[in-house]
């Protein structure tokens, strides 16, 4: 059996030893080119919150002469053979996945703009100009209680659907509500009371950064969904249901406390009663 982590004796997992090799590689070639200023990582590889699986968020800054007609696929290529790429809107970088594979967002920046961008942490592999990057940034307070006061409420308003997808008889588009309610509401909710980058981070990595006793508790209602969805039982469809809104609300009234913030008790109480009256095949 493959090893599921790099952390346990000496074994090295296969991902974590590709990640590497391009990481090094990625260097290398912005070592050598010349209109290459500086290289860099962010994300979770850059503040350690990665892990042996976490993909790679690469940036360089270029000369801004040279930003225009700078080849990022190019320079890509001599880290590893690019299987698909995609680009991102505005054309400053690339999400690709390499051969391997390995997954990659390549970002190119004008050095001039480099060291003026807010960045919560950055990793330094290259830096021909002794760049004074501008890290620590966090999200405002007013910023994050938008964000979860919007996560709240817009939940809220979506309340009846779990009664009309049964009612429909879309069993597994209601499970797939029920685990996107956990996954996007639940998990951020939960995580932006010890973390106010919660909502800025990548939502693969959120429930990793859980605490023990938060993870389990949505490794739980997950569960409970999948058995739901192989049962098709009303009654534990419901059961569930009242389950994951009960940790809607007590992560909402946690995120809201945290941010001063109220939470729409009466649209929970209206969902609630409605969940108990109509729930279909009851």
């Amino acid at each position: 059996m493959r090893p599921m982590t790099d952390h346990e004796g000496d074994a090295v997992e296969p991902i974590a030893a590709r990640h590497a090799a391009v990481i090094e590689r990625l260097a290398e070639a912005a070592r050598a080119d010349a209109r290459v200023v500086a290289a860099w990582l962010q994300g979770s590889r850059s503040d350690g919150s990665d892990d042996a699986f976490s993909d790679i968020d690469f940036y360089v800054a270029v000369e801004d002469e040279a930003h225009g007609s700078f080849d990022k696929l190019a320079l890509i290529g001599q880290a590893a053979p690019v299987l698909v790429h995609a680009e991102l809107l505005g054309g400053y970088g690339v999400v690709c996945l390499l051969e391997g594979p390995v997954k990659l967002d390549f970002i190119a920046e004008k050095a001039s703009a480099s060291p003026h961008i807010p960045r919560p942490a950055v990793k330094v592999l290259v830096d021909k100009a002794g760049i004074d990057f501008k890290t620590g940034w966090e999200p405002s307070r007013e910023e994050v209680a938008r964000q979860v006061d919007s996560t709240i409420r817009t939940t809220l308003q979506g309340a009846s659907w779990p009664v009309r997808l049964l009612r429909r008889g879309q069993w597994m588009t209601h499970a797939y509500s029920e685990l996107t309610l956990i996954h996007n509401v639940i998990v951020p909710l939960m995580l932006v009371q010890h973390d106010a980058r919660a909502f800025h981070r990548n939502p693969m990595t959120r429930e990793r950064l859980l605490t023990d006793a938060e993870r389990a508790a949505v490794d739980s209602l997950a569960q409970e969904v999948l058995t739901v969805l192989a049962a098709r039982s009303p009654q534990a469809s419901l059961d569930a249901h009242l389950r994951i809104a009960d940790a809607i609300g007590r992560a909402g009234r946690g995120a809201c406390a945290a941010y001063g913030l109220e939470f729409p008790e009466a649209a929970e109480a209206e969902a609630r009663s409605f969940y108990e009256r109509e729930w279909p095949g009851l």
